[in-house]
């Protein structure tokens, strides 16, 4: 089982950890690459879209991103169908361009990643928020990984419109079909993992703190938590 951490602002030392076992880390400004598009970037753009488009077909909108940051990150917009209703799926593309920063104790995990989020309604400002989470990694030198919480404090709250919700999740996506493409895609000989951005509550959080990732996954069973986000649910603590 990979290594679970959770995020607060800049690395301190010796390692601050929750009740529940999980490093804290805390940051302040960002220190990772500015500018610039590669060549290598356009053939990996190529590899990861020919995987979007055998699972979801052809995205209705592709949010780009203007500003020429190292890496580049697009989010994909692709229409889809549950239950007789339409919702969205919003996928970034370009965060695993660059291999993430990981620390030594995290050997084995993934260090090349995209975000996927469920939702109803494509969202200017959902798209906003999965671009500056993919970005986030890379601008502080650090990495996500299945497990890894981070408060929403650089994110304008209530977070996209929630009273409640203010802490985002990076789990594996439970829709089958999808994490499929974790074994189609590899950039420079490295599998890319998808992980899905899931909001939380602060007592969420504190609970995953303090007991670790089964404790909110049994939580989420409970109350059979919805893949597709929704900005009016209550906290389940």
């Amino acid at each position: 089982m990979r290594p679970v951490f959770s995020w607060f602002s800049k690395k301190k030392s010796p390692p601050e950890t929750s009740p529940g076992g999980s490093e804290i880390l805390r940051y302040e400004s960002p220190s990772g690459p500015r500018i610039g598009l590669t060549k290598e970037r356009a053939q990996f753009a190529e590899a990861r879209e020919s995987v979007y488009t055998r699972h979801f077909g052809e995205a209705i909108k592709v949010w780009h991103e203007l500003i020429p940051l190292i890496p580049h990150v697009d989010v994909f917009t692709y229409v889809r169908q549950h239950e007789g209703r339409d919702f969205y799926t919003l996928i970034t593309g370009g965060m695993s361009d660059l291999e993430m920063t990981l620390p030594v104790e995290a050997k084995g995990a993934a260090r090349r990643v995209e975000l996927i989020f469920y939702c109803w309604e494509a969202k200017e400002e959902y798209l906003k928020t999965i671009q500056w989470l993919a970005h986030f990694p890379h601008n502080y030198k650090t990495w996500i990984g299945p497990g890894h919480t981070l408060p929403t404090e650089n994110i304008p709250a209530p977070l996209w419109g929630s009273p409640v919700l203010n802490m985002i999740l990076f789990i594996p996506t439970i829709l089958k079909s999808d994490a499929t493409m974790s074994d189609e895609l590899t950039l420079a000989g490295e599998p890319v993992d998808f992980l899905w951005v899931v909001p939380l509550t602060t007592p969420e959080c504190d609970l995953k703190l303090e007991k670790g990732s089964k404790a909110i996954f049994d939580l989420f069973n409970l109350h059979h938590h919805p893949f597709v986000f929704d900005p009016n649910r209550k906290s389940y603590v």
